[in-house]
């Protein structure tokens, strides 16, 4: 090997330990394996099909209302009043369910602590018309009242209380269901039922409420 040669060689190796030196990069004589960890699930939100809490909202089929479930994260009033302006799935809507709430009519403004919700008004809540307006409030005020703590809603339109149909006509109180009993929901609440054993058998011999499964037989005679 030339003088030359030598000296170009030794010259390209010193260049090469610098560009490695300045890069921060130490050379490595086996690849180093690379982790690549799943990305975090994301926590399930409203209406998601998650592991939370179901809550019963009202909706209506024909004049009434009627129940369904959603699952959600928490059980908070303002939780509840979201889901319930997102009105019914493709599925209940093909089934005749709709809703007579529009999203932007209402929004929680306080709850008081004997039970009472207040909630805020448009102008456009007073736009519904005959029975749907009272149909709107039926259906906030049982869903609500759904959740434990609630016991009461009361309506305002830009912090002052507006009167809302009853079945006993308009009141600016706070309202209960019972004041909306005339469009109750003919069917139960659509909630898991606990798994319960077989009835008792009434002719069991060992059900205390059942009879005997055979009469008594005598084992003597009878007395003269």
């Amino acid at each position: 090997m030339s003088r030359r040669a030598a000296l170009l060689r030794a010259f390209l190796a010193a260049l090469a330990a610098v560009l490695v030196a300045g890069c921060g990069v130490a050379p490595d004589d086996r690849p180093e394996e690379v982790s690549t960890d799943p990305a975090p699930a994301s926590a399930p939100g409203i209406g998601s099909s998650g592991s939370g809490p179901l809550v019963t909202l009202y909706l209506i089929r024909g004049a009434d209302l009627t129940p369904v479930v959603r699952r959600t994260t928490t059980r908070t009033t303002p939780v509840v009043l979201d889901l319930l302006l997102e009105g019914p799935t493709r599925i209940e809507a093909a089934d005749g369910i709709r809703t007579a709430l529009a999203p932007e009519l209402v929004g929680v403004e306080a709850t008081e602590p004997d039970g009472t919700v207040t909630l805020t008004l448009t102008r456009g809540f007073t736009g519904l018309t005959g029975g749907n307006q009272l149909l709107a409030v039926a259906q906030v005020v049982w869903s609500l009242t759904e959740l434990p703590a609630v016991t009461g809603v009361r309506f305002t339109v830009e912090g002052a209380p507006v009167e809302v149909p009853t079945d006993e006509g308009l009141t600016a109180s706070p309202v209960e269901r019972d004041d909306y009993a005339s469009v109750a929901p003919a069917t139960p609440t659509p909630s898991p039922s606990p798994t319960t054993g077989p009835p008792d058998d009434p002719e069991d011999p060992e059900d205390p409420d059942g009879a005997p499964s055979t009469p008594p037989t005598s084992t003597g005679a009878p007395a003269s």
